[in-house]
């Protein structure tokens, strides 16, 4: 049985199911139920079903899962103490296996059991290996590519002296060397509205990853929102000058994303791009969105003005 269809077990155990809804949150790719599950499949098979240790430690260990933070094992073991009101010797053992987990140095034959069902994924083929890849990437959209590469690379090869799968070869080859497809998507953001955001979901489906670039404009008034909260797992820069000279900066193939929310804004936006280009911009591929038709007439201009009334709600987010 899945470990999310057990919620009778929880129950008798103190635990509100809603603890599983954390899993679900809109950052996680890979930490998911879906891992939970593949954990708990693993440990079932081993004759670990009745153990209710390896249970706990399943559900909790990344319950608190933050990809900016360096202490998500210590948080996670921190809620579970708040949360768990049980047998305080089964709490102990639990909470040593969360923080185990972060270095993977298992301290107790439970601990080293979880370990290897938590690392499995690092013993599969390459094209499991791929999908998991992917997943930590969309988890880590919000770091520079050039600083993700090198960072994972460090990961993978410090994991590699612990499981030893061929696979792994291949899978530090394929990060050092994968180009991933990335978009910029520029404007000044003032404020970052629904509308906006209908237009970086779009693009997000077309590539791997979306850079929220904030130009400073100086025709407009200086920016007096701040980005919503929403966008805190994306890669978000800010820049003045040229457009051309920001992507530039970046040093890998970028292409610019557009947003349009009728005829006028395309014809705009076409002058836009002959500008882009006699400025130096002709290697710039850029991707025109068109806006889906309830946000067409949604303009920062517009939101600003209905600020002052208090109506701009909203078209927020």
């Amino acid at each position: 049985m899945k470990i999310t269809e057990q919620t009778d077990r929880l129950t008798k155990l103190g635990i509100e199911e809603t603890v599983l809804n954390r899993y679900r949150e809109a950052h996680r790719f890979y930490h998911t139920l879906d891992h939970l599950d593949d954990i708990w499949q693993q440990l079932e098979s081993r004759g670990y079903g009745d153990n209710d240790v390896l249970f706990l430690a399943t559900i909790f260990h990344d319950v608190i899962y933050d990809p900016t933070s360096g202490t998500n094992e210590e948080d996670s073991a921190r809620y579970f103490n708040e949360v768990f009101a049980g047998d305080s010797a089964l709490k102990s053992l639990v909470v040593d296996i969360i923080l185990d987990t972060k270095h993977h140095k298992p301290g107790s034959v439970l601990s080293e059991v979880f370990s290897t069902a938590d690392l499995n994924i690092l013993s599969q083929s390459f094209d499991k290996l791929l999908v998991y890849e992917k997943q930590i990437f969309k988890e880590f959209q919000f770091v520079d590519h050039k600083i993700y590469r090198e960072k994972r690379v460090e990961v993978l090869k410090s994991l590699q002296q612990e499981i030893h799968n061929p696979a792994l070869d291949y899978l530090i080859s394929y990060v050092e060397n994968y180009k991933p497809r990335i978009a910029v998507y520029p404007g000044s953001f003032n404020p970052f509205h629904k509308g906006h955001y209908n237009i970086l979901q779009k693009a997000e489906r077309i590539f791997d990853k979306v850079i929220i670039a904030r130009g400073v404009n100086p025709g407009k008034d200086k920016a007096t929102y701040e980005l919503p909260e929403i966008l805190k797992y994306r890669q978000t820069e800010t820049y003045e000058g040229l457009l051309t000279e920001f992507v530039d900066s970046l040093d890998y193939d970028i292409t610019i994303i557009r947003g349009l929310r009728n005829g006028s804004d395309l014809q705009y936006e076409l002058n836009q791009y002959r500008y882009l280009q006699e400025l130096g911009g002709k290697h710039i591929s850029v991707t025109a969105i068109f806006c889906d038709m309830e946000f067409e007439h949604i303009s920062s201009t517009g939101i600003r003005q209905l600020e002052k009334y208090g109506k701009a709600g909203e078209y927020l987010l």
